[in-house]
């Protein structure tokens, strides 16, 4: 994965995805992702105890902290960062890579918008 900061897009975009409960202790793996021609290729692979911001400001920052001055391409922060609609994560991220403008996945704005529409509380007329 170090070497992956090299590679061209690196510094370009960062994709972020976070799996909970992956474990009999409830850890949260969370992949940092570039593209290349061949696909997704990663950057780093952080494990934490919950996904709290300040759990995942801890992991993002150690990432920095062992790559130094190769990270994402040379410039210690990509210049844009997708993600799903975790606020802890996007806070996080806003405060170790400030000047990373983040934007939210198409599939995990869709799926958030269909997770509100069913939610049972709600009293819409829902047609199958």
């Amino acid at each position: 994965m170090y070497r992956s900061h090299d590679l061209p897009y690196a510094k370009d975009i960062l994709f972020t995805d976070s799996t909970a409960s992956c474990d009999a202790e409830n850890h949260v793996i969370t992949f940092m992702l570039t593209v290349t021609v061949g696909g997704a290729v990663p950057l780093a692979v952080i494990i934490s105890k919950s996904q709290t911001q300040l759990d995942y400001v801890h992991g993002f920052k150690s990432v920095l902290e062992t790559l130094g001055d190769q990270a994402f391409g040379g410039l210690k922060e990509p210049k844009i960062v997708m993600t799903d609609d975790s606020l802890a994560e996007r806070q996080a991220l806003k405060e170790v890579f400030p000047s990373a403008k983040l934007l939210l996945c198409s599939f995990h704005v869709g799926q958030a918008v269909w997770r509100w529409l069913w939610e049972k509380k709600k009293q819409y007329n829902k047609r199958t």
